[in-house]
């Protein structure tokens, strides 16, 4: 398999986990404001040990890593789309049970994407420069 599958089998595993966490740790840290807080810290500061250990794990370095967060990104997205569609309809319960919910982890999940970007762009070195 080549590095782009290897990327997008990433983004999925990573989809599974959020679908996961945001379900089950969800209704816990998006009530309370101080978890509320601590919960988005944390997602922020995730971003940049994930990005840093899959360069790592995949012979890169963190400076090359824009292209493939931005494929990892992609089923993620995708998936997250759809659960949160579903879940705000009340037709599936994959990230919260009612539609206030699905909205938190609705914001969560597009600041997660957002984290992971702006490490990637911040650290993007291109090598023509």
């Amino acid at each position: 398999m080549d590095k782009r599958g290897t990327f997008l089998i990433i983004g999925i595993i990573f989809w599974i986990v959020a679908a996961g966490l945001m379900h089950y740790l969800g209704p816990i840290f998006l009530d309370g404001a101080l978890l509320h807080i601590l919960f988005w810290i944390a997602n922020f500061a995730f971003a940049a040990v994930s990005i840093i250990l899959i360069a790592k794990a995949t012979g890169r370095t963190k400076h090359d890593m824009l292209v493939p967060v931005t494929i990892m990104a992609m089923p993620a997205m995708i998936m997250d789309g759809l659960s949160i569609t579903a879940d705000a309809q009340g037709l599936t319960h994959i990230y919260a049970n009612t539609p206030l919910l699905a909205a938190y982890s609705g914001g969560f999940l597009l600041f997660a994407f957002w984290s992971f970007f702006f490490f990637a762009l911040v650290w993007h070195r291109d090598a023509k420069v």
